[in-house]
């Protein structure tokens, strides 16, 4: 069992080395997950440890019995967090809610493997992430909420991602136009060509465009029609007409409109 493993004390080099080469060779030679739960409290590399953690969790619900003992024996750690996020098992979220409030530099991590239960996690755990002043963590919080996106009003889902459109890291900003993108009401279309500007920080406009040529309906259409009006040639017009000539579904009706505006693409 773990706990017996760790006693045996941490693999040496060659034994990192070979327990390296397995792994690389898992379609032939397979660990079973028994075999990764004695393993992974012997293992000295962050990285080797991490691909364990993976490879254990990959096992799925029916590993959830070894992961939990080596949770017990060994603590909050980034290949157990990654282990419980990716094994799927109820009593896998469990552990990680029991885990956030003392994970330390490990909470972005724990709220990214509770992702997947963004439905059933408490709203108050996702706004507060939202408003950490940490990076990692926001866009914990982002993955979270893409969960709960379309089960939000628009009210209260512009309530929780203006802020993070304020942001002044353009990752956390992309993020949050790629969450948005999910949805096509009036409100969510007039925030995404509000962040057409060529002043905004280094992508974010780019993805402004991306976003409403991937809505493709005909508002977000009209929308990056009255943009194409207004550019001079630059990148972002570039990016708008390509947008706009990928717009298959609304082909004739994009034809017609861009006849009566005299526009070309």
């Amino acid at each position: 069992m773990p706990s017996t493993a760790a006693a045996q004390g941490v693999l040496s080099a060659e034994q990192h080395t070979e327990l390296a080469t397995r792994l690389g060779r898992w379609r032939r030679q397979p660990l079973s997950p028994e075999e990764l739960a004695e393993l992974l409290p012997r293992i000295a590399d962050p990285d080797l440890a991490l691909a364990v953690g993976e490879r254990l969790g990959m096992a799925g619900p029916g590993a959830i019995a070894l992961i939990l003992e080596l949770c017990s024996d060994g603590g909050c750690s980034l290949p157990l967090i990654r282990a419980l996020g990716i094994c799927h098992h109820p009593q896998a979220r469990d552990q990680l809610l029991q885990w956030l409030h003392q994970a330390g530099e490990l909470r972005p991590a724990v709220l990214e493997a509770l992702a997947c239960w963004g439905q059933e996690i408490d709203l108050s755990i996702i706004e507060s992430a939202l408003a950490a002043p940490a990076q990692a963590e926001r866009l914990a919080g982002l993955a979270l909420l893409t969960f709960r996106s379309r089960s939000l009003s628009t009210e209260a889902l512009l309530t929780l991602t203006q802020p993070l459109l304020n942001d002044l890291r353009a990752e956390v900003v992309i993020a949050t136009l790629r969450l948005l993108q999910r949805r096509q009401e009036p409100e969510i279309l007039a925030v995404l060509d509000s962040c057409i500007d060529a002043d905004q920080l280094p992508g974010v406009a780019e993805t402004a465009i991306q976003a409403l040529g991937c809505i493709g309906s005909q508002d977000s259409c009209r929308l990056l029609l009255a943009r194409m009006r207004q550019q001079q040639p630059s990148r972002l017009d570039t990016c708008i007409r390509r947008q706009l000539q990928a717009q298959v579904r609304h082909r004739a009706w994009l034809e017609q409109q861009l006849r009566a505006q005299n526009l070309t693409l």
